[in-house]
């Protein structure tokens, strides 16, 4: 487990309690998944996976936790670099997709693809070692966060509703558009529900918002 000497909590202790901080596997390195990196490690978050196989490029640099310093470097090696130099945290890099590896604890899809989530839920569906699983999707400025009990029939059973090819999603490419607004949103959805079903056992199933209208859909 890594020491984090220079962060310091008191600020956050009445609304989430580093200690409750559990392991987390996030697939997706991407706009939100960037985000949500920064975000565990600032709330406590030690032993953080990150599994992604793109390097950087101009475009990824706006809507992302990356700089322009970071351009022409995979994503996982940036965000590592990054979250060592912010937080303390040396997360554990795995420059490639994730290809059905056994998972554990908390798991989180930052993906582009239908497919690559299907991947994904074949190992968490019904693995108690997996405590929560969150799937966020983007398309413009509409959010969709799930927060799933892997071992849960009803949650289950709502989630594989969702599951369909991507030739089927509202966009051919899930978060292809995207703005940095609505990828932070999308991670404050996903980190909420991360700490709200660790410390207290409660998650919301589905969050949408569709982020311009400022409203709840």
């Amino acid at each position: 487990m890594t020491r984090m000497p220079n962060l310091n909590f008191p600020q956050q202790d009445d609304l989430f309690h580093s200690s409750y901080a559990r392991p987390v596997t996030l697939i997706g390195a991407g706009s939100v998944g960037s985000q949500i990196a920064r975000m565990l490690a600032k709330i406590g978050v030690r032993d953080l996976t990150v599994y992604d196989e793109d390097t950087i490029e101009s475009h990824n640099i706006p809507p992302s936790a990356y700089q322009i310093a970071d351009l022409g470097m995979t994503k996982v090696e940036a965000l590592r670099t990054l979250l060592e130099k912010e937080s303390g945290l040396a997360l554990k890099p795995i420059p490639r997709m994730y290809e059905g590896e056994r998972l554990t604890s908390s798991v989180i899809a930052s993906v582009d693809t239908m497919e690559a989530r299907q991947c994904i839920w074949n190992e968490v569906k019904g693995n108690p070692l997996v405590d929560i699983y969150i799937d966020t999707r983007l398309s413009a400025e509409l959010i969709s966060v799930f927060a799933i009990s892997p071992c849960n029939s009803e949650d289950i059973a709502y989630y594989e509703h969702f599951l369909y090819p991507t030739s089927e999603t509202l966009r051919p490419l899930c978060g292809e558009h995207t703005i940095v607004y609505v990828s932070s949103a999308a991670a404050v959805f996903a980190c909420a529900n991360l700490t709200s079903w660790w410390q207290f056992g409660r998650k919301k199933l589905h969050c949408k918002m569709l982020v311009g209208a400022l409203e709840m859909c």
